[in-house]
């Protein structure tokens, strides 16, 4: 048999450690391929880790093939791949790294979605390819919709956020009150996601519990008297 090399965009993700390629050459010893591996151009596009378990435990491999194009199959490792995996915050920057330098026109949140992080993360790793001239300097990006935009100002520094202004509508009424309400909502879920994407899940965890508990109170003490108690006033 042909042994099968791994596509380039399969590069994305990094092998996973020897232990759990132990396991999973295991379980496919004791249960079979459940899972077909994915082929593209003639090559593995996902499934590199099944492919290599199959030939080292002799078991004869499951394939199906990709019919997209190389957007779309980029599109699909990741889709496959950002749950499966337990990546680190330093694995998704790179990850973002390589998908900007396929595509550096792609927006900063359109990259942020495909691969769960923060598009403040997004902006700070286009910046720091741009000042090492791995990618070009782009006026403007193009989003999910297919519509190209005009960049916003550029983010400073590694921390992504540094010296970004918190701007909304001057609050003189109902209206502009709730627009003031959903920017800052806006960021606070943006500093949200950097703190799972440099820290971790739980401390992401604890701080957004600490703040629907402040919400709460908050409610409570906003909460209007009971209209039997406004009768019998």
């Amino acid at each position: 048999m042909t042994t099968l090399d791994p596509h380039p965009l399969s590069a994305l993700f990094p092998p996973i450690s020897d232990e759990d390629f132990g396991k999973l050459a295991a379980d496919i010893k004791l249960n079979g391929l459940h899972q077909p591996i994915m082929r593209y151009q003639g090559k593995v596009l996902d499934g590199n880790n099944r492919y290599r378990a199959c030939e080292l435990v002799k078991i004869a491999p499951k394939f199906a093939d990709f019919t997209g194009d190389d957007a779309q199959a980029r599109n699909y490792v990741i889709s496959a791949n950002i749950h499966r995996r337990h990546l680190s915050p330093d694995q998704r920057r790179e990850i973002i790294a390589e998908l900007l330098k396929l595509n550096p026109s792609q927006s900063n949140r359109q990259i942020a979605d495909q691969t769960k992080t923060s598009h403040t993360t997004v902006g700070a790793v286009r910046e720091e390819l741009e000042a090492t001239g791995q990618i070009g300097q782009l006026d403007k990006t193009t989003g999910a919709d297919g519509k190209a935009r005009k960049r916003k100002g550029k983010t400073k520094g590694k921390g992504g956020s540094k010296g970004k202004a918190i701007t909304y509508q001057e609050v003189v009424d109902g209206k502009t009150a709730r627009n003031a309400y959903h920017v800052l909502e806006e960021h606070l879920l943006d500093a949200l996601q950097e703190i799972n994407d440099r820290s971790s899940f739980d401390h992401a965890d604890e701080y957004a519990q600490a703040t629907i508990e402040k919400l709460q109170d908050k409610l409570g003490q906003m909460q209007p008297e009971e209209e039997d108690e406004k009768e019998a006033a």
